[in-house]
């Protein structure tokens, strides 16, 4: 019997995650045989999640999609299955007929979310600047939603180099879970620990992270602000803050000194629900410390006080003295930096756009939306108020969705067209965490009848320049190499020493980042915010008197993973304190109803004192054997940075309250 040699390529995990790890595939016969991480790799070293681990398993899932489907009655359910060349067809019908009416592509509109960061996946964004004036779609998913929520202010313009927090004496990781969201992180925090560093968790939920803490506060949602504030006051009441900046910043710093005296410590902490023995710990730690780091997590920015916490943390850090140092500063990343390829540019993200908010339901716009294309995305699970947003795809006469399942957001489209994973493409990944920049090699011919973004957006600008030359410019280029070539420039360059998709066939790149003193100098908007005004956070109220906190599954991401086992549960449950749930008379296992004044949904209580007694606490995303959708109860808020003008506003999801009660 013949043996077939395994070939290896280099492939990168295009999720939106901190590591985008670089994976050697293994393939035989045109399937994936084996995989594993890129040990040459500076950062990841070779360590891959479970989620990493089970892409062999999501390859050729038995549920993934193989044909494109076509389904007259959105929901309906009844899929036929079509060729491409009808799925093509039924596009181009849709787009003249709108250009035909309209005399414009207004009403034609572009969802694109974060589920693949890859330079490929901006093919889609492309196309759409190249037709004319289209509408550009945003939510909360949504990448460029995303990348602004910060913007407006740019409060921290880049962070530190990730393995330079192994130099920090204190390590103070606020609102987030890297054990399971960036474990990559991990061996650097373990060996600042052995250095002899403190590793602090300011988190209202007992994560994996905690138990590597040193010590572990459990706060109220929304008050980190304010616990900030109360770590500032303490710090330059005591004569313990960093007098060289304040030096240079006398107004800045009278000012300062006027807002901390507004704030009454007993009636923060009891804000807080934060004791005084963990403040003062935490502050004798911080004196003692040369040098801190803050990790912080995106968790943050799901409070309508967003803005207000990330600035009082970014002055706690001033106020120590900490942004100028090796090993210390705010670990935040801005993923904007990273966007540096032509197709990645805002004009071909937002230039010539009609810009409109899928939760908006006060502007339907005029003309009205035609025809949305959905990529990346799965916004009836993501979306907050999963309802409305249902609704609003259904009243729109035609909806496209490119997926690689069958997803909630696909089931009410009327055109489902079946895409390739990274395996079976081309593409180039840039970290938005640790700034490298590789190729990901195509390994494995499409499955079955799947097509690469690039394939169908080239495939219909070939049929739009037969019938409307004068309206689509898009280049056309015979292969995703020569496409990805056309988008290198100067900038890319520049940061990475690379030219072209030859420069990155051997190896990984490391941007040129600046030293951490010019990453995180205040611009002229930032300094102003020096004159903050404390603000404490929310409570419930007395109705709905739990916080329903949503956070990702370590085991999912979004909507993805949820259907490849990795974790026991099958459908969605309710985590609730012991003694909460004792008072309301529900026991472990119960089945209770969660409700507020937008909806009720019914799922299994799990009682754990992983959370405190005024939370609730339901890991977000799609659960395929429950007919659960956990947004519903999240109401579309938006909140923007004070001052901000921009279109960019954050979705509050966490300032969601509810009751439960036993079934």
């Amino acid at each position: 019997m013949r043996h077939h040699a395994a070939r290896k390529f280099r492939n990168v995990c295009p999720r939106n995650c901190p590591s985008s790890c670089t994976i050697i595939s293994h393939i035989e016969k045109d399937s994936i045989h084996h995989i594993a991480g890129d040990i040459s790799h500076p950062y990841t070293k070779g360590k891959l999640c479970a989620k990493g681990f089970s892409y062999a398993e999501k390859n050729n899932h038995r549920d993934r999609l193989k044909y494109p489907y076509y389904q007259k009655v959105k929901g309906s359910g009844k899929y036929v299955q079509i060729s491409w060349e009808k799925a093509l067809q039924l596009i181009i019908s849709e787009i003249l007929s709108i250009h035909h009416h309209f005399g414009s592509l207004l009403p034609l509109a572009l969802f694109k979310g974060s589920g693949n960061i890859g330079v490929h996946h901006y093919v889609t964004d492309d196309l759409f600047s190249h037709i004319g004036e289209t509408t550009r779609m945003l939510g909360t998913s949504s990448l460029l939603s995303r990348l602004n929520a910060l913007d407006s202010d740019k409060i921290v313009k880049n962070g530190p180099v990730p393995s330079s927090i192994k130099e920090a004496s204190l390590i103070v990781i606020w609102g987030a879970n890297p054990a399971a969201t960036n474990i990559h992180l991990i061996p650097y925090l373990i060996e600042a620990k052995v250095k002899g560093a403190k590793i602090v968790v300011i988190d209202p939920l007992y994560t994996q992270t905690a138990e590597l803490a040193d010590l572990y506060i459990q706060l109220r949602p929304s008050t980190d602000g304010a616990l900030a504030s109360l770590l500032i006051k303490h710090l330059i009441e005591n004569n313990t803050f960093d007098k060289s900046f304040f030096d240079l910043n006398s107004i800045e710093f009278n000012q300062l000194i006027n807002n901390i005296n507004k704030i009454d410590v007993e009636e923060y902490l009891l804000n807080c629900d934060v004791s005084k023995e963990a403040t003062h710990l935490l502050l004798t730690w911080m004196t003692d410390a040369d040098t801190i780091s803050y990790v912080i997590g995106s968790g943050l920015q799901k409070h309508s006080n967003f803005g207000h916490t990330i600035r009082s943390i970014v002055l706690l850090a001033t106020v120590h003295g900490d942004i100028d140092k090796m090993g210390g500063g705010i670990y935040l990343r801005d993923a904007k930096d990273t966007m540096v390829f032509n197709n990645q540019t805002a004009e071909h993200l937002l230039g010539k756009k009609r810009i409109m908010d899928i939760n908006n339901r006060d502007y339907v716009g005029d003309p009205p939306i035609k025809m949305l294309w959905v990529s990346c995305a799965n916004p009836l699970i993501q979306e907050p108020n999963s309802t409305s947003t249902k609704q609003f795809l259904m009243d729109i006469p035609f909806v496209v969705t490119v997926d690689q399942f069958m997803t909630p957001t696909a089931q009410i489209s009327n055109l489902i067209l079946p895409t390739t994973t990274h395996f079976e493409e081309m593409d180039i990944i840039i970290s938005w965490w640790h700034k490298e920049i590789a190729l990901n090699e195509k390994a494995l011919s499409p499955y079955y009848d799947s097509r690469s973004e690039w394939w169908i957006m080239t495939e219909l600008a070939r049929r739009l320049n037969q019938h409307l030359p004068s309206l689509c410019t898009f280049p056309i280029y015979s292969s995703e190499e020569e496409y990805l070539n056309a988008q290198f420039n100067h900038q890319v360059f520049n940061r990475y020493s690379v030219r072209n998709i030859s420069d990155l066939k051997e190896r990984s790149m490391t941007g040129t980042i600046p030293d951490t003193r010019v990453q995180q100098q205040y611009s002229n908007a930032a300094k102003q915010n020096i004159d903050f005004n404390p603000m404490m956070g929310m409570l419930p109220p007395k109705e709905y008197p739990f916080w329903f906190i949503t956070p990702h599954h370590p085991y999912a991401f979004n909507s993805q993973f949820h259907f490849l086992n990795l974790h026991n549960e099958k459908e969605a449950f309710v985590v609730i304190h012991p003694q909460a749930a004792t008072d309301i008379g529900i026991a472990n296992g119960d089945i209770v109803k969660i409700y507020n004044d937008q909806a009720c949904i019914e799922m299994k209580a799990v009682c754990s004192k992983q959370v405190p007694k005024d939370i609730v606490m339901v890991y977000q995303g799609w659960y395929p054997d429950s007919d659960v959708t956990i947004n519903d109860l999240i109401p579309a808020k938006q909140e923007g940075m004070s001052n901000q003008e921009s279109i960019f506003k954050n979705y509050t999801l966490y300032d969601t309250f509810v009751n439960v009660e036993k079934l």
